[in-house]
């Protein structure tokens, strides 16, 4: 029998924002086409990576980083579900996107919106966004529900005085199930 907690959490995300067909990248072609804009204006994340933040310190940009935070105890007794939070830093550089400052929030923007759509994706069945796509190969069945907490957009003021790169951090809650 799997324990499925932070690491099952993590591996499940990861497969879903990378799906070709429905994860973070196909949604901002999607999304690319009904804004009549380019990979100039909104480029595909370059780089997704597990576990640590590297943020600046990456190699490809945009740059999008999965990080556990924490958990929490069982739910209710027996019920074997624990609440695992992760967070998910998207970051943006001045290069990536043509224009100036307020086109690289912009850009942000778009990203938010288009993993706030994925994860609120109701269909096709079996990859429904709540479920992370069921919980992929990674959790099949575990994830009860991920929602996102919050979206903040950060900044790094020694670097944002001479290039207006952005970050966005968006926290989630991933309830998972024991297998029992």
């Amino acid at each position: 029998m799997a324990y499925y907690g932070a690491e099952a959490a993590v591996e499940a995300l990861d497969e879903f924002l990378q799906d070709a067909t429905y994860g973070l990248n196909a949604e901002l072609a999607t999304m690319r086409t009904a804004l009549s804009v380019t990979t100039d204006n909104l480029p595909d994340v370059a780089a997704f990576e597990k576990y640590y933040p590297k943020d600046l310190q990456g190699r490809s940009f945009p740059h999008l980083s999965m990080v556990y935070i924490s958990d929490t105890a069982e739910q209710q007794a027996n019920s074997r579900m624990i609440n695992v939070d992760i967070e998910i830093r998207l970051t943006v550089l001045d290069l990536n996107v043509d224009g100036g400052a307020s086109d690289v929030g912009l850009a942000t923007c778009r990203y938010r919106d288009a993993m706030t759509k994925i994860f609120l994706r109701r269909t096709p069945m079996g990859k429904q966004g709540w479920t992370l796509s069921n919980g992929g190969t990674a959790a099949t069945g575990r994830v009860i529900r991920c929602t996102i907490e919050s979206n903040m957009l950060a900044f790094d003021p020694e670097i944002q005085a001479s290039t207006p790169n952005m970050m966005l951090r968006t926290s989630l809650l991933v309830r998972m199930q024991e297998d029992y």
